[in-house]
């Protein structure tokens, strides 16, 4: 080992000098190096290193080598994203629009916009209907029949289809309470039917197998789990503090099993 010794000169100017030393760290007496217990101390020493090195657990990804997921939808979309962000922290990056990606019509206008940046996404995971469906105060009849809802979910998908190579996945309308909508200050009616949501349902699974699109069936796990857990009673159509949680974890449990993570 090359030691460095300082020493000062007459003219008060360090001088450096270079003096080779053996280097004796684990001997420090020279004949220990050649004791054979001691090499096989050492081999020891260097055989639970390399075990206890290969064993640690890997150093976590950086936010710039996770995968994308991007989460589109209305109200619904809006109230559980927070919870999926959270499920999928470490694992993705999860990106959504700050608009309430409202009705199939507004989502078609829109999802240029919405991906731009986003096209090497790896997930994307939308939830769109409860807008179609939306019962007008004067007719009584949805924004949106549900012939211009299958054609507009086609057209959304091969637009997707054009925009990126993520996998899709498709979430069921929701359950609503139509009591509560009735009894609601924001509505005092019904403006959502769950007869509506089970006809704009079977036409979206249609598509779906069409495409090629993952169905992920929110309504099926709300009526298992209990949609007085999930839905908020003010209104009977958003999610309660805990429905945001539940449906949060859900979502994003889908998402993870459509989800390349390299793991």
């Amino acid at each position: 080992m090359t030691v460095v010794r300082k020493s000062v000169n007459r003219g008060n100017t360090p001088d450096i000098r270079f003096v080779k030393k053996p280097l004796r760290v684990l001997f420090p007496h020279p004949g220990l190096a050649h004791n054979p217990f001691m090499k096989f101390l050492l081999s020891l020493l260097l055989v639970s290193f390399i075990a206890i090195a290969s064993s640690a657990d890997p150093a976590p990804k950086s936010s710039s080598t996770l995968p994308k997921v991007v989460l589109l939808g209305d109200s619904i979309r809006m109230n559980y994203q927070s919870a999926v962000t959270q499920a999928l922290e470490g694992k993705a990056i999860v990106s959504a629009p700050k608009d309430n990606c409202s009705h199939t019509a507004f989502v078609l206008e829109n999802l240029e916009r919405w991906l731009s940046g986003l096209e090497d996404a790896q997930v994307i995971h939308i939830n769109v209907g409860l807008h179609d469906m939306f019962l007008n105060s004067k007719t009584g009849k949805p924004r949106h029949t549900l012939e211009t809802y299958e054609t507009n979910l086609r057209a959304i998908f091969e637009k997707l289809r054009k925009l990126t190579d993520a996998e899709l996945i498709f979430a069921m309308t929701s359950v609503v309470n139509e009591e509560q909508q009735a009894a609601s200050k924001g509505y005092g009616r019904v403006v959502r039917r769950n007869s509506d949501i089970q006809t704009y349902n079977a036409a979206a699974l249609a598509v779906l197998e069409e495409f090629g699109v993952v169905m992920n069936d929110l309504n099926r796990f709300m009526k298992k789990t209990g949609p007085e857990k999930i839905l908020r009673s003010s209104d009977g159509i958003h999610l309660s503090p805990e429905g945001c949680k539940i449906m949060g974890i859900e979502v994003a449990r889908v998402i993870l099993e459509n989800l390349n993570t390299g793991e």
